[in-house]
């Protein structure tokens, strides 16, 4: 069930590091090739290093050998990142992308987090953190990148991972298998990844409540639902590098999805001394098949990291639901029963070409220019019918809709980048046409968009101690396809769910300011600002005002003025403290004649880590939010407390984890407030409730460790839209 979501768009920079070092003073003596027999002493040569540099648009953290920790570990200390169960973001910003070695994962939730689990430090060299993406991404690419890059090796060998997650509650079970393979001999390296979650049981409780504004009514409604699933992904591809300058790569993906959603509503209405009550019997069953390839050729054009690429993405994805809904109600002495039922058929896709140049004009500078197309189609048909006295069945005209969207979209771009000795410069600009179609209303929209980047540093001294980081982005967010689909999804027998076909995208400017210390504590002022903002609104039923709905919409306008800090801290070798506390001014104007409205809002997010003997540690994680405002809705104060305890055998080979996730075991509450009235609901479901997790990874190799290639996509931002679409 789709419930009441805030998302605020919150972009910032941070910085942490993993160490930071100071050799030794020593005597080092130099030989001068041009007379073999001068012999020079230097005095006093200190060295100071960080784990963690700033490039130009980026935070690089470089991972030693030896670390023994694994992917999450990694993350958990890298440069303003927030990680929780549910999503990675960095500094709360949503949308952030996850790659390794150019791949995006499009796992979702504790997927993500225990495909994490199972990459070790001693396979990756480096954690690259982009927070706000450049020109030569797409322009709706605003929650910024992760990229993981693994070490290069060139032996023949196999290595992988099997994993098993399992999750417990009074009212849910979650087994979560997943295994990887990666396999390099001479010229080819192949790769495979396949993982499923299998939810048998999976219970939920919705309760809500009315306060009339007249006084004269009375409304409680409480619905039972069970929400078990099925999910599963396979992976696989390859890269032939044909010579040391041209190699081409091929990927084939397939993801399923089903599930199963029965629940019963009941619910009371008093007006005046009238009880009306109902009872709801729904039945809700999706599935979908999403197929996907992707093929890419890489040129060399040069050893110092001139490139011509060519990336190619096709993606389908067809989805099913079958819908039944019987309604009982009582009003005084009278019976009413009615019996009604939905069939959708949704079909997506999306193909992407992109090609793009990069000219590596000296060691501290380069040139890139690229062009792109994306094509996206989608077909929605729904058919509503009301079930008949004589038990016929009628099409119900007012539900039952088609629609025939369609989005082209081509964009150009360049992007210049320059290190100096006291500072960098990286501009970046790119412009998409795009032209939408709705061929079900005989309605094309097209406009022309520019999408200008630029980020600047400034470093106070030569090892990059103390910096000042300027960022500033143009980015668009596309509704998501559920946003656009009309389809109705009732939810108890006085409120439901639909898309909004009409919605408009969100334009957003971005900019940052972050002061930098020792290289890793930080503090960041900046400011999000938002054009037709998509938000979900509730409303009241024009037919009738005791049914109320909730429907996504566009705001006029909506500012974030932000400040934000990250303090990593380690002050024992046992001991690793991180803590990101983001504070938000909330500005809001929901249409254009109407007045701002502000309000205050907080994040906190911190972990403590603690490393016991025997490859033993037990980490304590923290995450909390102040009450959130989506137009004239909002989700009350929410905070989480979790503890892992995790144990590692065979050098990190094994791994098992055993924790307790949402320990008070925190609900979510959520408000809206229509003309008439003010409701206040409460949901628990048991995979967001107090859980017992119990997880094994299992690491293996054969022969020489495999180089990890894989075949780089395009498709990104829109493959988001799809995964909005489940």
């Amino acid at each position: 069930m789709k419930i009441l979501t805030l998302l605020l768009l919150v972009g910032m920079t941070g910085t942490t590091s993993l160490g930071y070092a100071q050799g030794k003073s020593q005597n080092i003596f130099v030989k001068d090739s041009l007379n073999k027999d001068s012999i020079y002493q230097l005095q006093e040569v200190v060295i100071q290093t960080s784990l963690v540099k700033r490039k130009v648009d980026r935070f690089v953290q470089s991972v030693p050998t030896g670390l023994n920790k694994d992917g999450v570990e990694l993350l958990q200390q890298a440069p303003g990142v927030w990680l929780s169960d549910e999503r990675i973001s960095i500094n709360g910003s949503s949308g952030t992308k996850v790659y390794v070695d150019n791949r995006e994962i499009r796992l979702t939730g504790e997927l993500l987090i225990e495909y994490l689990h199972s990459l070790k430090s001693d396979d990756i060299a480096r954690v690259e953190v982009i927070p706000m993406s450049g020109a030569d991404k797409d322009a709706n690419a605003q929650g910024g990148a992760i990229h993981i890059i693994m070490r290069r090796r060139m032996e023949k060998g196999l290595q992988g991972n099997l994993s098993m997650n399992t999750s417990f509650a009074s009212s849910l079970q979650s087994y979560q298998p997943s295994g990887s393979l990666n396999f390099h001999s001479g010229k080819w390296d192949l790769y495979g990844f396949a993982s499923g979650t299998l939810i048998p049981q999976n219970k939920g409780d919705l309760y809500t409540t009315r306060e009339y504004i007249n006084g004269e009514k009375d409304f409680s409604s409480r619905t039972l639902m069970k929400q078990p699933s099925r999910y599963g992904t396979v992976r696989t591809g390859a890269v032939y590098t044909m010579d040391d300058s041209n190699s081409v790569g091929v990927e084939f993906e397939y993801v399923r999805r089903g599930f199963i959603s029965p629940s019963q509503s009941y619910s009371s209405l008093f007006v005046g001394p009238t009880e009306m009550e109902s009872q709801g019997i729904y039945r809700q069953k999706e599935m979908y098949n999403m197929y996907s390839g992707t093929a890419n050729y890489v040129h060399k054009l040069d050893q110092e990291g001139s490139v011509l690429k060519l990336v190619a993405d096709y993606i389908s994805k067809d989805s099913r639901g079958n819908n039944q809904y019987r309604v009982i109600q009582q009003i005084g002495a009278l019976d009413k029963d009615t019996v009604y039922r939905s069939h959708s058929d949704v079909t997506y896709q999306i193909a992407t070409a992109d090609f793009s140049w990069k000219q590596q004009l000296n060691k501290k500078s380069f040139l890139q220019l690229g062009m792109k197309y994306t094509y996206i189609g989608m077909k929605d048909d729904a058919l509503y019918e009301g079930r008949e006295p004589d038990e016929s069945w009628k099409p119900n005209v007012e539900y039952g809709y088609e629609l025939d969207y369609g989005e082209n979209i081509g964009a150009l771009y360049g992007t210049y980048s320059l290190d100096m000795k006291r500072g960098a410069i990286h501009l970046g600009l790119r412009g998409e046409y795009t032209q939408t179609s709705n061929d079900t209303e005989q309605q094309t929209r097209k406009y022309w968009d520019w999408f200008p980047h630029m980020d600047g540093s400034f470093y106070f001294d030569e090892v990059r101690k103390w910096m000042l980081i300027g960022q500033y982005g143009r980015y668009i967010e596309r509704p998501a396809f559920t946003a656009l689909n009309p389809n109705r999804i009732q939810t108890s027998d006085y409120s439901y769910l639909i898309g909004n076909p009409t919605l408009r995208p969100t334009y957003i400017n971005k900019f940052s300011m972050t002061l930098v210390y020792n290289f890793r504590y930080t503090l960041t002022v900046g400011g999000n600002l938002h054009r037709d903002l998509i938000r979900e609104f509730g409303k009241e039923d024009a037919v009738n005002s005791d049914i109320s709905y909730v429907i996504n919409e566009n705001h006029n306008r909506e500012n974030h003025w932000f400040v934000a800090v990250s303090a990593p801290w380690q002050p024992v070798t046992w001991l690793n403290l991180n803590a990101n506390l983001i504070g938000v001014r909330q500005d809001i104007r929901m249409y254009k004649e109407s007045d701002y409205m502000s309000h205050y809002l907080y994040f906190a997010n911190a972990n403590a880590t603690f490393n016991l003997p025997k490859d033993y540690s037990v980490e304590g994680q923290f995450n909390g939010a102040s009450r959130l405002f989506s137009g004239n809705s909002g989700i009350e104060p929410h905070h989480t407390f979790n503890l892992h305890l995790r144990k590692k055998w065979n050098d990190g080979r094994c791994v098992a984890t055993l924790g307790i996730d949402n320990i008070f075991d925190r609900r979510n509450s959520y408000f809206s407030n229509v003309p008439s009235y003010d409701s206040m609901s409460h949901f628990a479901l048991a995979s967001k409730g107090r859980l017992l997790k119990l997880t094994f990874t299992w690491n293996f190799k054969q022969g020489s460790k495999s180089r990890a290639v894989t075949v780089e996509k395009q498709s990104s931002s829109e493959r988001n839209r799809l995964e909005g679409s489940k």
